[in-house]
């Protein structure tokens, strides 16, 4: 196997590609998304420097497999922002109508 430079960020994720695959790595996105899941009970159940910083290590994993999934399917980046425009204005307007009406929980 040829030894190949990699310099980027992107370069090192398309690579990663090559080597394992689409489905591979889609497979990867979702374990590294539960990890995050479970890191995030973890941080909730006890709060401690030591759940914190793997909280930001289930982040950065999730972000990484984010970017990749978006190299795989450029179309998920067109989609991913509409959507969170969208989202966004929901929670928006979520957040007035309890400014305005109170808590309702």
């Amino acid at each position: 196997m040829e030894k190949r430079m990699l310099n980027t960020d992107e370069e090192i994720m398309l690579y990663a590609v090559e080597i394992w695959g689409q489905r591979s790595q889609i497979e990867m996105a979702q374990e590294e998304a539960t990890e995050l899941a479970l890191a995030c009970r973890k941080f909730i159940r006890v709060i401690s420097d030591e759940n914190f910083q793997n909280l930001g290590s289930e982040i950065a994993d999730v972000e990484i497999m984010i970017s990749q999934l978006k190299l795989m399917f450029p179309r998920l980046e067109e989609i991913s922002v509409e959507q969170k425009i969208k989202k966004m204005h929901r929670l928006k307007f979520r957040l007035y109508k309890h400014q305005f009406e109170g808590d309702e929980t």
